[in-house]
């Protein structure tokens, strides 16, 4: 959807909402489904009789891909091809004219520079469901979705949600303000097993905070992303001091509320950074970093903690560079599939050591124990699908993740 965004503000296409009432009852079923009577249907002489389902409806396991499957099947049939990469978005072009559509549930959102063709499309699927039109985009997925066409900027936030998340967790809005989410090198340990029945944490809801946020950090807020992958470790063996740091989390949030993503009318291509720091974790992981950026502002980020020890910083740089490349390598496909044409993604790191090996085939004693399945971004380079380059540390936006 973020890709989608930034692409509408790149070339100022129009963003259009359909709603679908009832979306579950349009699925055809390929199974012979029988239903008891619903209660309060009563005929005399008939209360020892069933229902055989002709068409899906809510609770049965298999109405969202039913849905699904009726939605794709009209869509195909109106012209629109199904994208592999993203068997959700649906593309047709035809000259100048260019109409992307996401659907998520029950939501169309129509991506596209054919105001007539696009009319002409809400009529046939009013014909075919029952659609709502809701106009220009307001809300998709919980994002607030503000569009400055004088500026040509489009800006998504969740101030609405952040809100509702700052009453329920009791953060008032004189807080001090905090000016970031985690204090650097914050080392936190998991609480002993010999201290749980002695630690009086039962009415701390550290795990429905996390939860809440995590919503934030992979929908609008990559700010908060490694605070929220750092923290959540602890789900199960929390003590005060870490509901302390998660408060501080809430606190920044509260002083940052409006912040969001602005995409913007520019000539900026598709470029991803990648980082890592070195046994930053407590067991010696190393926590990798990327984030990729369109428009002017992200689309994808992503926070994750290694899943083995690497022995040097070129190590865990060159493992978080083979984690973005495998976005990257997605990220590709779905651009030719939307934008018909086919692109070099240039990864940026600061480390000199993991491009050397990412460019280099060449095996010695420091890198041989790699694991094979991270070499795969040679590949890639050599294929021509991403290229690598350095850029130092300071101007490094995966930092931040």
């Amino acid at each position: 959807m973020r890709l989608l965004f930034a692409l509408a503000a790149k070339h100022d296409w129009n963003i259009d909402h359909l709603d679908v009432c009832t979306a579950f009852l349009n699925g055809d079923l390929e199974e012979v489904i029988y239903m008891e009577l619903p209660e309060g249907y009563d005929i005399k002489g008939e209360s020892n009789k069933v229902c055989k389902l002709r068409k899906s409806v809510y609770g049965l396991k298999q109405a969202a891909r039913s849905w699904n499957k009726k939605a794709t099947e009209v869509l195909k049939g109106l012209g629109y091809r199904q994208t592999c990469s993203e068997p959700c978005i649906y593309t047709k072009q035809k000259g100048n004219s260019i109409i992307n559509i996401a659907l998520y549930v029950d939501d169309f959102f129509i991506f596209h520079n054919d105001n007539v063709e696009v009319e002409n499309l809400k009529r046939k699927l009013q014909q075919c469901f029952k659609v709502k039109d809701l106009g220009p985009v307001k809300k998709c997925l919980g994002m607030e979705v503000k569009r400055d066409r004088a500026k040509k900027t489009i800006k998504l936030t969740q101030t609405q949600y952040l809100n509702n998340v700052l009453k329920r967790f009791n953060i008032p809005n004189e807080t001090k303000p905090v000016s970031h989410p985690m204090e650097p090198n914050s080392k936190l340990k998991p609480l002993p097993k010999s201290r749980k029945s002695t630690e009086n944490l039962d009415n701390v809801p550290y795990q429905q905070a996390i939860g809440s946020l995590m919503y934030l950090a992979v929908c609008t807020r990559p700010d908060i992303s490694f605070a929220m992958t750092y923290l959540s470790q602890f789900n199960t063996c929390y003590t005060r001091e870490h509901w302390v740091l998660l408060k501080r989390v809430l606190k920044y949030l509260n002083t940052t509320k409006d912040v969001g993503i602005v995409y913007s009318q520019n000539d900026d291509q598709l470029e991803g950074f990648s980082d890592a720091d070195w046994g930053g974790n407590l067991d010696r992981r190393s926590f990798s970093g990327s984030v990729f950026k369109l428009s002017g502002a992200a689309i994808s980020w992503r926070c994750k903690k290694q899943r083995t020890v690497a022995l040097s910083t070129t190590e865990a740089e060159y493992m978080a560079l083979s984690e973005t490349a495998k976005e990257a390598i997605f990220l590709r496909k779905l651009w030719f599939e939307i934008c018909n044409k086919q692109i070099t993604i240039p990864i940026f790191c600061d480390n000199r050591g993991a491009l050397a090996i990412a460019k280099n085939p060449v095996n010695n004693d420091r890198t041989k124990h790699i694991d094979i399945r991270v070499h795969f971004i040679r590949e890639k380079v050599e294929s021509k699908e991403l290229s690598v380059h350095y850029i130092p540390g300071n101007q490094l936006v995966a930092d931040g993740c």
